[in-house]
């Protein structure tokens, strides 16, 4: 059976949602947090908060993420990581937003061997020893390449030597974002000649489409999904146990993490618009199961009166 890895998207998979989705949902074998990144020269406040406050590690397996754009960026932020405790770390060169590849990170980084070998470097040192005495994993997120799949195959040879617990690959390039096919022709080939283990991203949203992978390609780890587990919270738990969820199932779990995650907005957050801004995105994957005129409420309420009324009103459709 495949192992299920949560993507991290930034604004979606927030420490309070994950602690909410393995609470209520279960089925996820790691939770991958969204990428910690160097601003003004140290580790992004933010992202570090995200990874203090909720401290999923009690409920489930929690991975940091990082982004760098070279070596020296790579330091601080796994220092920053492993000082905290993490003995996992997600290195993502994967990222295909223009703000992350226009600096040189995310899929921005994969036509760079030079500086990708400088940071394998680190991570066979990081790997072997620490300053704490510990070990440390290190696994890679990425895409075929930013540009073109050449890009990808010419780091290939410099990933397969680097200890890294796994690669997980989305087969897209960077530049097309979440558009087009994925490329499986290429995904093949890099199936073949990878020496770590491979997690498949993308485009995953039904358990017969997991199922199907899992028949194709009988050495893959498992999957990575984001966007297919956040509009289906159980499909995790659907493919583990192989029992299909009905709609009326799979809205009363939506509106049990809803309430669990409006209870943590009202409680950590000042003001309506910060809960609001909080919450509203919980429903945005949402959308083909809500009521159109629910949805458009949801998304529209300008204060909390509106929004609550706009939610409760799922309790009474027929699906969410």
């Amino acid at each position: 059976m495949f192992k299920i890895l949560f993507a991290p998207l930034q604004g979606y998979t927030t420490s309070a949602y994950r602690k909410v989705h393995a609470e209520f949902a279960g089925g996820i074998d790691a939770y991958y947090a969204p990428f910690l990144r160097v601003e003004n020269g140290v580790p992004r406040a933010k992202d570090l908060r995200d990874l203090d406050g909720e401290d999923v590690r009690t409920v489930a397996k929690t991975v940091p993420q990082i982004i760098a754009n070279c070596v020296e960026e790579f330091r601080i932020l796994a220092d920053a990581l492993q000082q905290k405790g993490f003995n996992e770390i997600d290195f993502n060169m994967g990222c295909p937003f223009p703000m992350q590849v226009n600096h040189h990170r995310g899929s921005g980084l994969l036509s760079d061997a030079k500086t990708v070998d400088a940071i394998m470097e680190e991570i066979a040192r990081r790997s072997s020893y620490h300053e704490s005495g510990t070990s440390v994993k290190f696994s890679v997120k990425m895409r075929l390449g930013q540009e073109s799949n050449e890009e990808t195959f010419a780091l290939l040879p410099i990933l397969n030597e680097a200890p890294l617990a796994h690669i997980t690959l989305h087969p897209r390039l960077g530049r097309q974002q979440y558009k087009g096919a994925l490329d499986f022709e290429a995904f093949d080939r890099f199936y073949t000649e990878c020496k770590h283990p491979l997690y498949l991203n993308g485009d995953i949203a039904t358990v017969e489409r997991i199922r199907k992978l899992e028949s194709k390609y009988p050495k893959l780890a498992g999957v990575m999904i984001g966007r297919g587990l956040l509009a289906n919270p159980a499909l995790a738990i659907e493919y583990k146990t192989g029992c299909t969820w009905n709609e009326l199932d799979r809205q009363e779990l939506v509106l049990k993490m809803h309430a669990a995650l409006m209870d943590y907005a009202c409680r950590t957050y000042q003001g309506a618009s910060q809960i609001l801004s909080h919450l509203q995105s919980f429903w945005e994957y949402q959308e083909s199961n809500i009521p159109k005129k629910i949805f458009k409420k949801i998304r529209k309420a300008g204060n909390l009166t509106d929004y609550q009324t706009a939610t409760n009103m799922l309790s009474h459709s027929n699906g969410c």
